[in-house]
């Protein structure tokens, strides 16, 4: 069977795949295969039907294969079709997203190391250090500005990690210079997950301990409803917790910047400084481990 297209399709279909970066080639030997949904065809049938030279056409072929846009029996001669469609776009996507972040991670990480080599030169003229890929924030009012740029400047998602003790229930309706750029974010539809962690190590709690931790947590999400007007009923917005101590506790931005906080050893429920980073790689790994425990460890109301 032939799938019979109009002209305005095909022509769509041929803009879309080349605003994905799909060669003339590739889009050519695509657009054929779609022709053919119910069939495999060869190399060569591809070949003759496509206009695709004979001796580019596995090139061509291999490349939509690693964009898992066609499927192919590994027959002799080997043979090919086209996925359905929703399919193989979704796939492509995909892999244009992945190929994106990679070189936006590779580009990061080639300019932290020219910026480091241009610092050390002998012949680079020193000024203040640069801070555009990394920085540290110290006291109250530097934190306060970290956090509000960020916040302001957050396109995504963030997702938060904060620390609960016997201090946390006080302090919140001190928090609404810190929590108002937070709530301007959720008003623009930026998603947010806050996951809470209870100071305690690994041993087992007691059924008792379990029953305040949860009690305790249930207040402070009705404490961040009633003081901030922060509420999952009409924002992106969730919040668990866990009842054990993260040792790292840090904030991720769009997948691309963290907020590393260090607790005060005199004041532990005050953040001693900040360290604010922008590296992509890092994020994303963070962001995993952020969602491994949110999925799998993470306790909901």
């Amino acid at each position: 069977m032939i799938l019979i297209m109009s002209e305005d399709i095909i022509g769509n279909l041929i803009e879309f795949l080349k605003s994905a970066n799909l060669s003339t080639y590739e889009i050519n030997a695509y657009v054929k295969l779609l022709q053919f949904p119910s069939k495999f065809l060869t190399a060569r049938e591809i070949s003759s039907k496509s206009g695709v030279p004979s001796g580019r056409i596995y090139e061509v072929l291999e490349d939509l294969n690693n964009r898992s846009m066609i499927e192919v029996i590994d027959s002799r001669p080997k043979k090919f079709r086209s996925l359905p469609v929703n399919q193989a776009f979704y796939n492509l996507i995909t892999h244009q997203s992945e190929e994106h972040r990679r070189k936006i991670s590779y580009l990061f990480d080639r300019a932290k190391i020219l910026e480091q080599n241009l610092h050390e030169s002998e012949t680079f003229i020193k000024t203040e250090p640069s801070k555009i890929f990394w920085s540290t924030a110290f006291g109250f009012q530097s934190i306060l500005s970290l956090y509000i740029k960020s916040c302001n400047n957050a396109k995504d998602e963030i997702l938060f990690i904060n620390f609960i003790n016997k201090n946390t229930l006080k302090i919140l309706k001190f928090g609404h210079n810190l929590y108002n750029p937070i709530k301007n974010a959720l008003d623009r539809g930026i998603r947010m997950k806050f996951l809470w962690s209870f100071e305690y190590d690994h041993r087992p709690l007691t059924d008792m301990e379990k029953n305040q931790n949860l009690k305790l947590f249930n207040m402070i999400v009705q404490k961040h409803e009633e003081l901030f007007g922060m509420s999952s009923k009409i924002h992106d917005l969730e919040m668990r917790y866990i009842n054990k101590r993260i040792p790292t506790i840090y904030d991720i931005f769009d997948r691309k910047r963290i907020i590393i906080k260090l607790q005060n050893p005199l004041k532990s429920y005050q953040i001693f400084s900040c360290m604010n980073v922008l590296d992509p790689k890092l994020a994303n790994e963070l962001r995993e481990k952020f969602l491994n425990i949110w999925t799998f460890e993470a306790l909901m109301a």
